[in-house]
């Protein structure tokens, strides 16, 4: 007797949990997706390549951030992302350079992007319009093959060496740069200033005095 009513207790206690709601938590999605593409410029191709930064604005620490690099089609995709806002950036290795969606230098002029639950927010960018930089280098004997040098701007560095006598730095976004020269046996080079613009080649004779 006690057996049977046992056993109609059970049943009538899992009829009564089967037409229970779910939790408010169970039935919305666990966060939203952020995704996009980065192209050059003009817009004419995919960047790959780059890693994806994520500054959150609830203080969220990076690492526990999903992670991401532009594929072959510049498009990446960060997910699941905890419902917030968020600046998105990317990491460029080889230069060491940083772009800010959308188009900025710094990460504290980016805009912040909102992220719902089961939401998907997109976020494109590209890559700043740059130009090139030629550099050679003299001194009062005349030209010297043999050098490095870097050039310094905004947030953007860029640095080489040359045996040529000629050193091509590539990628500079147009603005003004200061250009310091080394090269062996040369001491005291006062530093040489440039401006680039965009889409074209600029060339400067450094020379020591």
């Amino acid at each position: 007797m006690h057996r049977s009513r046992f056993i109609a207790f059970v049943v009538a206690l899992l009829a009564t949990l089967a037409v229970l709601p779910a939790p408010a938590h169970a039935a919305a999605a666990a966060g939203g997706v952020i995704e996009g593409t980065l192209t050059t410029a003009d817009g004419s191709a995919p960047v790959a390549g780059a890693r994806l930064q994520i500054k959150a604005y609830s203080g969220t620490p990076s690492y526990l951030l999903p992670e991401a690099v532009t594929d072959e089609s510049g498009h990446y995709r960060l997910e699941p992302m905890p419902a917030g806002r968020y600046r998105i950036g990317f990491y460029f290795a080889e230069s060491g350079d940083q772009l800010w969606a959308p188009h900025k230098t710094r990460e504290t002029a980016a805009t912040w992007y909102t992220v719902t639950d089961g939401g998907t927010t997109v976020v494109n960018d590209s890559l700043f319009p740059t130009g090139d930089l030629d550099v050679t280098f003299k001194n009062a004997d005349g030209p010297i093959t043999a050098f490095c040098a870097d050039a310094s701007g905004d947030y953007f560095v860029r640095a080489g060496c040359t045996t040529t006598g000629i050193l091509n730095l590539t990628g500079l976004r147009s603005g003004r740069y200061v250009v310091m020269v080394q090269a062996e046996g040369e001491t005291a080079v006062s530093p040489a200033w440039a401006t680039i613009t965009t889409g074209a080649l600029t060339t400067i004779t450094v020379t020591k005095r």
